[in-house]
């Protein structure tokens, strides 16, 4: 059995910033960082689901999770990754 786990993504997206109100083009399986800051976001689930989650990006990253929303201290330029996976924009 492999090891290996396949990730495909539809497009990236320009995400809207807020700290109160979901993304309406997400959730986003993932993001891509295209410009190094801070990212402030809530996954769509686990334990950090219904809290801010502040992390330090670089340039290059992707982030492989589900993300419901990115709020507006995020100082990052990041694109969501959309999927068919899961149940994104409307």
């Amino acid at each position: 059995m492999s090891d290996l786990w396949s990730k495909t993504y539809d497009a990236p997206v320009s995400v809207t910033k807020s700290d109160t109100a979901d993304d309406p083009a997400g959730p986003f399986a993932g993001a891509m960082v295209t410009t190094g800051g801070t990212a402030v976001l809530w996954p769509v689930s686990g334990p950090q689901g219904a809290l801010p989650l502040t992390m330090a990006v670089i340039a290059g990253q992707e982030l492989n999770f589900p993300i419901r929303r990115f709020g507006l201290s995020t100082t990052a330029t990041i694109f969501g990754l959309v999927s068919a996976i899961v149940a994104t924009g409307k």
